[in-house]
């Protein structure tokens, strides 16, 4: 996950929330809840062989917030290789991010002001949400 322990007792090093950046405590959350689904899926396909792909829902708010573009091409291949059978909401104010769903909701002082596909909102006249990436790749 890009964090390695440089202190003396290793990989043994006790963290706490002031040891890591924001950016690796981020990191540390994707990877539990990874593991977490692994366990679940172990869990439940144990008790039900043959349900394999259960799904669940997966809440993410500002998962990459405090990382760079690369980590966070990195933490989007990840939840859509682990997360393809849940449903993923996430809230980001990160654009690139938002092109990877298959919805987004853009909001305006609490208040929803349009729902779509990216991909097609991004092109489509008039849209908030095309608004906001033609400002951002301004």
């Amino acid at each position: 996950m890009g964090v390695r322990p440089e202190r003396a007792d290793g990989l043994y090093a006790a963290f706490t929330a002031g040891t890591l950046s924001a950016g690796q405590r981020q990191l540390f959350s994707l990877g539990r809840a990874v593991l977490r689904a692994v366990i679940r899926l172990h869990s439940t396909t144990s008790k039900e062989s043959g349900n394999q792909n259960q799904g669940g829902i997966l809440l993410l708010d500002e998962v990459s917030s405090s990382v760079d573009r690369e980590t966070e091409q990195i933490m989007q291949e990840i939840i859509r290789a682990e997360y393809s059978h849940y449903t993923v909401i996430a809230v980001s104010h990160r654009l690139e991010m938002s092109m990877d769903f298959d919805r987004v909701v853009v909001m305006d002082r609490g208040e929803v002001v349009e729902v779509g596909n990216p991909a097609l909102l991004k092109g489509e006249a008039g849209s908030r949400f095309g608004e906001l990436v033609a400002a951002a790749d301004a």
